[in-house]
């Protein structure tokens, strides 16, 4: 085994479109893993007023919704150029689902696109399977 290869990446959201008080969710299993990288990739703004979207980071140990306790809100996100925010989450102590939530405002000129891609290292053993993988060469 490779030690280096104990790295999981997976699309917790896709590019998708978000308009009037959209909200795009998606849950990270962290099971056996020792910490996740999360990156959330936004568009820039379509216009010069819109309010940029609502970023939340919470944990729960199961998926239910009400159970998540918030980690991270941050709100109003500047969007006048595209943008990426980075979240490093030492898993240490930490509960075993993270959740991430982007939100629109109501008004119709806030639309953005955005995507989540999660990264998780220091697992215990190495991917099984191709499931959440892209295609990759690896050099040995």
């Amino acid at each position: 085994m490779i030690s280096k290869r104990l790295v999981n990446d997976s699309i917790l959201i896709a590019p998708r479109a978000l308009t009037n008080n959209a909200t795009a969710t998606a849950n990270l299993d962290t099971k056996g893993a020792g910490y996740a990288t999360i990156r959330v990739a936004c568009s820039s703004e379509v216009n010069t007023n819109a309010v940029g979207p609502t970023l939340v980071l919470s944990e729960s140990d199961d998926t239910v919704v009400s159970n998540f306790a918030t980690l991270d809100t941050q709100t109003a996100i500047d969007l006048t150029a595209s943008r990426e925010v980075f979240y490093g989450v030492d898993l240490r102590g930490r509960k075993r689902y993270l959740r991430v939530a982007v939100s629109t405002p109501t008004a119709t000129n806030d639309h953005i696109v955005v995507s989540a891609i999660a990264t998780l290292s220091g697992l215990e053993n190495a991917p099984n399977g191709t499931s959440g993988v892209a295609d990759q060469v690896v050099f040995v």
